[in-house]
């Protein structure tokens, strides 16, 4: 009788241990298909050309170097460039839709979505495929592919949020506008991101900009008449109400964090450039 109670007793507590390590919050993984990061991977590993390029614009500073990542390679001719950028379309469509989501066009890009513009809505991932066919010198054969993904990885959903929206994310309101509403044929819009004003929505590198004078930065900016844009390099002088004063001695052909070599152009021996903060990146 004594035997039975031990090895009852044992039996309660071997369940109860059971039953106490199944309900701890272990946090939950999705399949490797569902990431789009994994599938932009896959991608990429399809054939050689592909293969032969480089990961660029790797980001120094939370959350871009935790939650984004962009890549860079030559394609073999204009018409692969565009068979690649349709291709790549449909699998961040066919990924958002593993998710049960839908992709959401904003001012700053591409979003695929969970609960799409309601008061619940919440982001996935941010996928983006762009080419240009300068630097012919380079690449001799087609154009240069850009893709640049930006997915949470395994950090909190409030992490997640929060890191998104310094990202580019904008969350729903009654009075966001959208560039599209139609996503039926997983077309990533394309568009340059908006600096932030809002302080407590900075990232770490726009707060380390704003304190450290001296600290050698740049700024990209797109023309209307340029499709490739420019790159200006200066020093931070002071700043002021969100916006830094940099002196600017460089101005560089397209944007040098994806541009495959760095090319001088025509520019004043002393000019100052002020922007808002976001506008930033540390290149020196």
């Amino acid at each position: 009788m004594v035997q039975v109670l031990r090895q009852a007793r044992w039996l309660f507590i071997a369940c109860l241990s059971f039953l106490v390590a199944c309900s701890s919050k272990t946090p939950l993984t999705k399949a490797p298909e569902l990431y789009f990061k994994q599938s932009t991977l896959a991608f990429i590993d399809l054939n050689e050309t592909r293969r032969n390029g480089a990961v660029v614009d790797k980001g120094l500073f939370y959350p871009k170097d935790t939650y984004s990542f962009t890549y860079r390679y030559c394609a073999v001719s204009p018409e692969s460039a565009l068979n690649d950028i349709a291709e790549y379309q449909q699998l961040a469509k066919r990924t958002c839709d593993a998710n049960g989501g839908k992709l959401v066009h904003q001012q700053t890009g591409t979003w695929c979505v969970n609960n799409a513009n309601t008061s619940d809505e919440f982001p996935i991932f941010y996928a983006r495929i762009s080419s240009t066919e300068l630097w012919a010198d380079l690449c001799l054969d087609g154009p240069f592919v850009t893709l640049r993904v930006v997915e949470n990885t395994n950090a909190p959903a409030d992490e997640w949020l929060a890191s998104a929206k310094v990202l580019g994310y904008q969350p729903y309101t009654a009075t966001r506008q959208l560039v599209s509403s139609n996503d039926s044929y997983g077309q990533l819009y394309q568009a340059p991101a908006t600096p932030v004003e809002d302080i407590d929505m900075w990232d770490q590198e726009s707060l380390y900009i704003y304190n450290s004078p001296g600290q050698t930065v740049c700024l990209y900016n797109q023309e209307n008449t340029n499709q490739l844009g420019h790159t200006y390099q200066g020093v931070v002088e002071n700043v002021n109400l969100g916006k830094v004063r940099v002196l600017v001695t460089r101005k560089l052909k397209g944007d040098i964090r994806t541009a495959p070599t760095l090319e001088l152009q025509h520019w004043h021996d002393r000019a100052y450039i002020t922007a808002p903060a976001q506008s930033w990146f540390v290149c020196g």
